[in-house]
């Protein structure tokens, strides 16, 4: 691969100068404000299930993010959830019953299955982003119909029960040392992500095509590959969201997942991805997940009505594309 041109090496490290840079602190006020407000916030269990729930949004997230730095959008990744937790649930009841005392094979092969159809469908996003001129909103809303269809048509809207408890008590529902499993996963996978945008070429080059796509394809960079491996990887993480929840919950949901769609989006932009691509960290969507969390967590501590919190949301996403657009017209006229 030959080097990078002045012009893209130039694109290859964003500037950070969105939502994004007042996270922390708008974040840090809210946890002050609540933990005054609402004692209960900062219980051992309250805190362990926002600690948790973040993980769920954050893997999502982060996979939204990286194809958001490309400039591209990933609609599916709500229902990728919900096609994996189906796919596994699945595969792992009947073997359940076909391998007795087989559980630590049972539960690998479901969950492969699981990330290998998750990774199929980013895999064809990508494909079909990369090589057609349709844009990557529609491309994945067709993918999310057709994934969706297809986990209510498997199991006709009905949960689907039976895998093993070493799955669903020992890890869905298990914790070391206060925490739980999930949350490590998510910060391990964070923490990757973070390291390849920093200190690895595939991290670089991805905000380079997102940056300035003509620039990138002229240094050498195989924009098509990236685009592939950027969405087959958002749909692998947000299949991994799938598996998780499945085994906090017990059961494979056909309707699981799909508030996601929106949450990873708003994740991403009050993360400071730029919603034209080139921008956005990996350490900034755990932050944004958790603050997105801590607002629905506080607001049910405070029994504030569901319908409110929609709102809630809405207004948070809308101010945070607001200043999206400031930041972008500030750094393209200064």
């Amino acid at each position: 691969m030959t080097a990078l041109s002045p012009k893209a090496a130039s694109l290859r490290l964003p500037t950070f100068v969105t939502a994004g840079g007042l996270l922390p602190i708008f974040l840090l006020s809210l946890v002050v404000m609540l933990s005054v407000v609402e004692p209960r916030f900062f219980s051992d269990a309250n805190l362990s299930n926002v600690l948790r729930n973040t993980s769920y949004l954050a893997l999502i997230s982060a996979g939204q993010m990286l194809v958001m730095i490309l400039g591209g959008i990933d609609l599916s990744v709500g229902v990728i959830v919900a096609l994996s937790s189906v796919t596994t649930s699945i595969v792992m009841s009947r073997l359940d019953t076909l391998l007795p005392g087989q559980g630590a094979a049972v539960i690998t092969l479901a969950c492969l299955a699981g990330l290998g159809l998750s990774a199929a469908i980013g895999a064809i996003n990508g494909i079909l982003v990369a090589y057609t001129k349709a844009s990557a909103f529609m491309i994945t809303l067709g993918t999310l119909s057709v994934a969706g269809g297809i986990a209510f048509y498997v199991t006709s809207g009905i949960p689907i029960y039976g895998m093993p408890d070493a799955f669903t008590k020992g890890f869905g529902r298990g914790s070391w040392f206060g925490f739980s499993y999930p949350t490590y996963l998510a910060l391990a996978l964070i923490l990757l992500i973070a390291l390849a945008q920093r200190h690895f070429n595939v991290g670089r080059h991805l905000y380079a095509i997102g940056g300035h796509g003509p620039a990138a394809r002229s240094s050498g960079i195989s924009v098509k590959a990236l685009t592939i491996g950027a969405y087959t990887c958002c749909s692998l993480l947000s299949g991994l969201a799938g598996i998780v929840i499945t085994a906090r919950i017990g059961s494979g949901q056909a309707n699981l997942g799909s508030e996601f769609m929106l949450q990873s989006i708003g994740a991403a932009v009050l993360a400071g991805v730029s919603l034209r691509g080139g921008i956005g960290r990996a350490e900034m969507i755990a932050l944004s997940s958790l603050l997105l969390t801590v607002v629905a967590n506080g607001m049910n501590l405070l029994k504030i009505d569901s319908k409110l919190q929609t709102i809630v949301f809405g207004v948070l996403l809308l101010i945070a594309i607001l200043t999206d657009r400031r930041s972008r017209r500030g750094v393209e006229h200064g």
